[in-house]
Protein backbone atom coordinates (compact mmCIF):
# COMPACT_ATOMS: atom_id res chain seq x y z
CA UNK A 1 0.00 0.00 0.00
CA UNK A 2 1.41 3.45 -0.99
CA UNK A 3 2.60 5.56 1.56
CA UNK A 4 0.23 8.55 3.81
CA UNK A 5 2.13 12.22 3.23
CA UNK A 6 3.93 12.87 6.41
CA UNK A 7 3.13 15.92 8.20
CA UNK A 8 5.85 17.95 10.20
CA UNK A 9 7.71 20.46 10.73
CA UNK A 10 8.02 22.64 7.44
CA UNK A 11 6.68 19.81 5.72
CA UNK A 12 3.68 20.14 3.83
CA UNK A 13 1.28 17.17 3.57
CA UNK A 14 0.95 18.01 -0.14
CA UNK A 15 4.67 16.99 -0.28
CA UNK A 16 4.81 13.56 0.50
CA UNK A 17 1.84 12.29 -2.09
CA UNK A 18 1.03 8.32 -2.48
CA UNK A 19 3.64 6.81 -4.96
CA UNK A 20 1.75 3.52 -6.34
CA UNK A 21 -1.53 3.03 -8.56
CA UNK A 22 -3.92 2.29 -5.78
CA UNK A 23 -2.64 5.51 -4.64
CA UNK A 24 -3.69 7.25 -7.36
CA UNK A 25 -7.04 6.05 -7.31
CA UNK A 26 -7.44 7.19 -3.72
CA UNK A 27 -6.52 10.54 -4.63
CA UNK A 28 -8.87 10.82 -7.40
CA UNK A 29 -11.83 9.17 -5.27
CA UNK A 30 -11.25 11.42 -2.31
CA UNK A 31 -13.73 13.99 -3.66
CA UNK A 32 -16.17 11.24 -4.24
CA UNK A 33 -16.39 10.32 -0.64
CA UNK A 34 -17.32 13.61 0.90
CA UNK A 35 -20.46 12.56 2.22
CA UNK A 36 -20.81 9.35 4.74
CA UNK A 37 -23.07 10.20 7.52
CA UNK A 38 -25.16 8.61 10.03
CA UNK A 39 -28.30 8.67 6.97
CA UNK A 40 -31.40 10.87 7.29
CA UNK A 41 -31.82 10.77 11.52
CA UNK A 42 -31.03 14.14 12.85
CA UNK A 43 -32.52 17.68 11.77
CA UNK A 44 -30.77 19.68 9.79
CA UNK A 45 -29.17 22.03 12.13
CA UNK A 46 -27.23 18.89 13.89
CA UNK A 47 -25.72 18.33 10.75
CA UNK A 48 -22.26 18.02 11.20
CA UNK A 49 -19.39 18.21 8.21
CA UNK A 50 -16.26 16.45 9.24
CA UNK A 51 -12.81 17.42 6.79
CA UNK A 52 -9.99 14.67 7.18
CA UNK A 53 -6.27 15.22 5.77
CA UNK A 54 -6.44 12.54 4.20
CA UNK A 55 -8.46 9.80 2.66
CA UNK A 56 -10.72 7.90 4.24
CA UNK A 57 -8.71 4.75 4.65
CA UNK A 58 -8.06 3.08 8.46
CA UNK A 59 -6.13 6.00 9.77
CA UNK A 60 -9.82 7.36 10.94
CA UNK A 61 -11.91 4.25 12.08
CA UNK A 62 -12.47 5.17 15.52
CA UNK A 63 -15.54 8.02 13.58
CA UNK A 64 -16.40 4.55 11.17
CA UNK A 65 -16.79 3.04 14.40
CA UNK A 66 -19.06 5.95 15.94
CA UNK A 67 -20.93 6.30 12.73
CA UNK A 68 -21.78 2.58 11.69
CA UNK A 69 -22.51 2.28 15.17
CA UNK A 70 -25.33 4.74 15.21
CA UNK A 71 -23.27 6.80 18.14
CA UNK A 72 -23.73 9.88 16.30
CA UNK A 73 -27.56 9.11 15.67
CA UNK A 74 -27.97 8.26 18.98
CA UNK A 75 -26.54 12.07 19.81
CA UNK A 76 -29.03 12.79 17.42
CA UNK A 77 -26.39 13.78 14.73
CA UNK A 78 -25.97 13.44 11.29
CA UNK A 79 -22.25 13.31 10.20
CA UNK A 80 -20.71 13.41 6.85
CA UNK A 81 -17.14 12.40 6.21
CA UNK A 82 -15.64 14.76 3.60
CA UNK A 83 -12.18 12.72 2.82
CA UNK A 84 -8.94 14.65 2.18
CA UNK A 85 -6.06 14.27 -0.24
CA UNK A 86 -3.60 16.50 -1.81
CA UNK A 87 -5.90 17.65 -4.72
CA UNK A 88 -8.64 18.33 -2.28
CA UNK A 89 -8.81 21.44 0.18
CA UNK A 90 -6.83 20.40 3.36
CA UNK A 91 -9.14 20.46 6.37
CA UNK A 92 -7.87 24.22 7.69
CA UNK A 93 -9.57 25.70 4.03
CA UNK A 94 -12.47 24.19 4.40
CA UNK A 95 -13.30 25.06 8.15
CA UNK A 96 -12.26 28.38 7.08
CA UNK A 97 -14.61 28.73 3.67
CA UNK A 98 -17.39 27.17 5.65
CA UNK A 99 -17.48 23.73 3.65
CA UNK A 100 -16.78 21.59 6.95
CA UNK A 101 -17.62 22.79 10.59
CA UNK A 102 -15.02 19.91 12.15
CA UNK A 103 -11.33 19.69 10.91
CA UNK A 104 -9.23 17.10 11.42
CA UNK A 105 -5.67 19.11 11.07
CA UNK A 106 -3.20 16.06 10.16
CA UNK A 107 -0.64 17.72 12.39
CA UNK A 108 -0.38 20.12 15.06
CA UNK A 109 2.27 22.13 13.17
CA UNK A 110 -1.03 22.38 10.31
CA UNK A 111 -2.88 24.20 12.91
CA UNK A 112 -0.07 26.18 13.99
CA UNK A 113 0.83 27.62 10.80
CA UNK A 114 -3.02 27.96 10.51
CA UNK A 115 -3.35 30.36 13.21
CA UNK A 116 -0.03 31.86 12.55
CA UNK A 117 -1.51 33.39 9.29
CA UNK A 118 -4.85 34.92 11.10
CA UNK A 119 -6.86 32.22 10.89
CA UNK A 120 -9.07 31.91 14.27
CA UNK A 121 -9.21 28.62 15.35
CA UNK A 122 -9.81 26.41 18.22
CA UNK A 123 -7.95 22.79 19.10
CA UNK A 124 -10.49 20.75 21.30
CA UNK A 125 -8.24 17.19 21.27
CA UNK A 126 -5.96 15.26 19.51
CA UNK A 127 -6.19 11.83 17.99
CA UNK A 128 -2.83 11.03 17.76
CA UNK A 129 -1.03 11.41 21.28
CA UNK A 130 2.21 10.55 19.56
CA UNK A 131 2.55 12.04 15.65
CA UNK A 132 3.05 8.68 13.35
CA UNK A 133 5.96 10.58 12.01
CA UNK A 134 9.04 9.01 12.00
CA UNK A 135 12.56 6.97 10.97
CA UNK A 136 13.13 3.37 9.48
CA UNK A 137 16.54 1.80 9.19
CA UNK A 138 17.41 -2.07 9.01
CA UNK A 139 18.86 -3.39 12.00
CA UNK A 140 22.18 -4.59 10.14
CA UNK A 141 23.00 -0.36 10.75
CA UNK A 142 19.76 0.85 13.43
CA UNK A 143 19.30 4.45 13.78
CA UNK A 144 17.64 5.13 16.60
CA UNK A 145 19.27 8.01 18.36
CA UNK A 146 20.09 11.76 17.48
CA UNK A 147 23.79 10.93 17.85
CA UNK A 148 23.22 7.97 15.15
CA UNK A 149 21.41 10.42 12.44
CA UNK A 150 23.51 13.32 13.19
CA UNK A 151 26.04 11.91 10.59
CA UNK A 152 23.91 9.43 8.49
CA UNK A 153 22.94 8.77 5.13
CA UNK A 154 19.19 9.94 4.99
CA UNK A 155 16.72 9.20 2.60
CA UNK A 156 13.88 11.41 2.40
CA UNK A 157 10.87 13.35 0.97
CA UNK A 158 12.12 17.10 -0.09
CA UNK A 159 11.36 19.32 2.48
CA UNK A 160 12.53 17.12 5.58
CA UNK A 161 15.50 18.86 6.23
CA UNK A 162 13.94 20.72 9.11
CA UNK A 163 12.54 18.23 10.78
CA UNK A 164 15.83 16.63 10.85
CA UNK A 165 17.19 19.70 12.03
CA UNK A 166 15.04 20.58 14.42
CA UNK A 167 15.59 16.94 16.04
CA UNK A 168 19.32 17.64 15.93
CA UNK A 169 19.75 21.48 17.39
CA UNK A 170 17.31 20.09 19.83
CA UNK A 171 19.98 17.06 20.94
CA UNK A 172 22.74 19.94 20.48
CA UNK A 173 24.28 17.77 17.55
CA UNK A 174 25.38 19.73 14.76
CA UNK A 175 23.23 18.34 11.50
CA UNK A 176 26.18 16.70 9.25
CA UNK A 177 23.74 14.01 7.70
CA UNK A 178 23.65 13.44 3.89
CA UNK A 179 20.26 14.10 2.30
CA UNK A 180 18.72 12.50 -0.85
CA UNK A 181 15.81 12.90 -1.91
CA UNK A 182 13.10 9.66 -2.48
CA UNK A 183 9.92 8.45 -3.01
CA UNK A 184 7.44 7.19 -1.04
CA UNK A 185 8.44 3.17 -1.16
CA UNK A 186 11.00 2.23 1.37
CA UNK A 187 13.06 0.04 -1.25
CA UNK A 188 16.22 2.31 -1.47
CA UNK A 189 16.42 1.46 2.42
CA UNK A 190 16.44 -2.02 1.27
CA UNK A 191 18.65 -1.62 -1.65
CA UNK A 192 21.20 0.12 0.69
CA UNK A 193 21.05 3.23 -1.17
CA UNK A 194 20.93 5.07 2.95
CA UNK A 195 20.96 4.50 6.63
CA UNK A 196 17.45 5.93 7.18
CA UNK A 197 13.78 6.69 5.56
CA UNK A 198 11.53 9.24 6.63
CA UNK A 199 8.35 7.73 7.32
CA UNK A 200 4.80 7.50 9.21
CA UNK A 201 5.38 3.94 11.22
CA UNK A 202 2.11 2.61 10.72
CA UNK A 203 2.84 2.62 6.96
CA UNK A 204 6.51 2.28 5.42
CA UNK A 205 7.59 -0.65 8.25
CA UNK A 206 4.32 -2.49 6.96
CA UNK A 207 5.95 -2.47 3.29
CA UNK A 208 9.40 -4.27 5.02
CA UNK A 209 6.76 -6.56 6.40
CA UNK A 210 4.57 -7.84 3.76
CA UNK A 211 6.75 -7.26 0.43
CA UNK A 212 10.58 -8.29 2.20
CA UNK A 213 9.58 -10.54 5.20
CA UNK A 214 11.23 -8.44 7.71
CA UNK A 215 10.22 -7.80 11.14
CA UNK A 216 10.96 -4.90 13.66
CA UNK A 217 13.70 -6.35 15.80
CA UNK A 218 14.72 -8.51 13.21
CA UNK A 219 15.27 -6.94 9.90
CA UNK A 220 14.22 -3.25 10.25
CA UNK A 221 13.90 -0.80 13.00
CA UNK A 222 11.59 2.52 13.41
CA UNK A 223 11.72 5.31 15.95
CA UNK A 224 8.86 8.28 16.20
CA UNK A 225 10.10 11.88 15.82
CA UNK A 226 8.87 12.25 19.19
CA UNK A 227 11.33 8.87 20.40
CA UNK A 228 14.02 11.23 18.86
CA UNK A 229 13.04 14.37 21.07
CA UNK A 230 10.73 15.81 18.85
CA UNK A 231 7.08 15.34 19.69
CA UNK A 232 4.10 16.28 18.18
CA UNK A 233 0.44 15.89 18.27
CA UNK A 234 -1.37 14.70 15.13
CA UNK A 235 -5.11 14.55 13.96
CA UNK A 236 -5.72 17.65 16.04
CA UNK A 237 -9.68 18.25 16.39
CA UNK A 238 -10.10 21.88 15.84
CA UNK A 239 -12.82 24.71 14.77
CA UNK A 240 -13.72 28.31 13.95
CA UNK A 241 -14.05 29.93 17.12
CA UNK A 242 -17.06 31.71 16.74
CA UNK A 243 -18.31 27.78 15.73
CA UNK A 244 -17.53 26.68 19.24
CA UNK A 245 -19.37 29.73 20.79
CA UNK A 246 -22.82 29.14 18.60
CA UNK A 247 -22.67 25.50 18.61
CA UNK A 248 -20.54 24.30 22.21
CA UNK A 249 -23.41 21.22 22.65
CA UNK A 250 -23.52 19.79 19.61
CA UNK A 251 -19.28 19.81 19.52
CA UNK A 252 -19.50 18.04 22.80
CA UNK A 253 -22.27 15.48 21.50
CA UNK A 254 -20.08 14.71 18.76
CA UNK A 255 -16.81 14.26 21.12
CA UNK A 256 -19.24 12.40 23.04
CA UNK A 257 -20.02 9.71 20.28
CA UNK A 258 -16.65 9.89 18.65
CA UNK A 259 -14.64 8.80 22.40
CA UNK A 260 -17.07 5.93 22.53
CA UNK A 261 -15.79 4.89 18.65
CA UNK A 262 -12.50 4.92 19.75
CA UNK A 263 -12.70 2.88 22.86
CA UNK A 264 -14.54 0.71 20.28
CA UNK A 265 -11.68 0.66 17.73
CA UNK A 266 -9.03 0.23 20.47
CA UNK A 267 -11.04 -2.62 21.47
CA UNK A 268 -10.90 -4.19 17.67
CA UNK A 269 -8.88 -2.33 15.71
CA UNK A 270 -9.55 -5.17 12.94
CA UNK A 271 -13.23 -4.37 12.70
CA UNK A 272 -12.56 -0.75 12.06
CA UNK A 273 -10.13 -1.48 9.06
CA UNK A 274 -12.99 -3.75 7.55
CA UNK A 275 -15.08 -0.85 7.81
CA UNK A 276 -12.18 1.10 5.85
CA UNK A 277 -11.94 -1.22 3.24
CA UNK A 278 -15.43 -2.61 2.77
CA UNK A 279 -17.63 0.61 3.77
CA UNK A 280 -16.08 4.12 4.11
CA UNK A 281 -12.86 3.73 1.61
CA UNK A 282 -14.54 0.99 -0.59
CA UNK A 283 -13.77 2.49 -3.86
CA UNK A 284 -10.15 3.31 -3.04
CA UNK A 285 -8.55 0.15 -3.39
CA UNK A 286 -7.41 -0.22 -0.26
CA UNK A 287 -6.28 -3.97 1.12
CA UNK A 288 -6.91 -5.57 4.03
CA UNK A 289 -4.26 -6.97 4.76
CA UNK A 290 -2.54 -3.72 5.18
CA UNK A 291 -5.15 -1.53 6.47
CA UNK A 292 -5.49 -4.46 9.17
CA UNK A 293 -1.66 -3.79 10.13
CA UNK A 294 -1.82 0.25 10.09
CA UNK A 295 -5.23 -0.37 12.08
CA UNK A 296 -2.81 -2.24 14.59
CA UNK A 297 0.15 -0.49 14.44
CA UNK A 298 -1.99 3.20 15.33
CA UNK A 299 -3.02 1.62 18.66
CA UNK A 300 -0.16 2.54 20.80
CA UNK A 301 -0.13 6.30 19.48
CA UNK A 302 -3.72 6.83 20.00
CA UNK A 303 -3.88 5.77 24.12
CA UNK A 304 -3.06 7.88 26.66
CA UNK A 305 -3.03 7.70 30.54
CA UNK A 306 -5.04 11.14 30.56
CA UNK A 307 -7.47 9.19 28.33
CA UNK A 308 -8.68 9.84 24.44
CA UNK A 309 -7.81 13.23 22.84
CA UNK A 310 -5.94 14.47 25.52
CA UNK A 311 -3.60 17.68 25.00
CA UNK A 312 -1.23 19.03 27.35
CA UNK A 313 -0.56 22.42 27.26
CA UNK A 314 2.48 22.81 29.11
CA UNK A 315 4.00 20.50 27.17
CA UNK A 316 2.76 22.20 24.24
CA UNK A 317 4.34 25.43 25.23
CA UNK A 318 7.75 23.77 26.48
CA UNK A 319 9.12 21.03 24.11
CA UNK A 320 6.84 20.84 20.82
CA UNK A 321 6.82 24.51 20.34
CA UNK A 322 10.81 24.69 21.06
CA UNK A 323 11.15 21.99 18.29
CA UNK A 324 8.83 23.66 15.73
CA UNK A 325 11.11 26.80 16.75
CA UNK A 326 14.29 25.22 16.26
CA UNK A 327 12.48 23.80 13.09
CA UNK A 328 12.05 27.56 11.53
CA UNK A 329 8.30 28.10 12.45
CA UNK A 330 7.92 31.76 12.84
CA UNK A 331 4.75 33.50 14.55
CA UNK A 332 4.21 30.35 16.73
CA UNK A 333 0.64 31.19 18.92
CA UNK A 334 0.77 30.54 22.35
CA UNK A 335 -1.17 27.10 22.40
CA UNK A 336 -3.03 28.43 25.97
CA UNK A 337 -4.99 30.80 23.05
CA UNK A 338 -6.28 28.33 20.96
CA UNK A 339 -6.90 24.65 23.01
CA UNK A 340 -9.96 24.75 24.84
CA UNK A 341 -10.12 21.00 26.70
CA UNK A 342 -13.63 22.36 27.81
CA UNK A 343 -15.34 20.44 24.93
CA UNK A 344 -13.71 16.94 25.79
CA UNK A 345 -14.44 17.88 29.78
CA UNK A 346 -18.04 18.19 29.27
CA UNK A 347 -18.12 15.39 26.51
CA UNK A 348 -16.60 12.82 29.58
CA UNK A 349 -18.69 14.01 31.82
CA UNK A 350 -21.56 11.71 32.82
CA UNK A 351 -24.89 13.07 31.48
Amino acid sequence: MPARPFTGPSLSRRTFLRGTAAGALGIAAAGTLAACGSGESGAESDTLRVAFGWILNTEFGGYYVAEDKGYYAEEGLTVEFQGGGPNAPTPMQAVAAGSADIGIAAGAPDLYTAIGQGNDFVALGAQFQVSPAGLLSLSARPIRTPRELASARILGQEGMQTTLDAVLVGAGLDPAYDFTPVGFDPSPLVEGQGDCYTCFVTNQPITLEQQYGLRRGDGYEVVTFADLGSAQYADVVFVDRTALAENRDRLVRFMRATMRGWDDYLADPHAAAALAVDKYGVDLGLEMAQQTRQAELQVPLIESPSGLFAMDVTAMEGPMWQALASGGYENLPAPASFVDLGVLAEARSPR
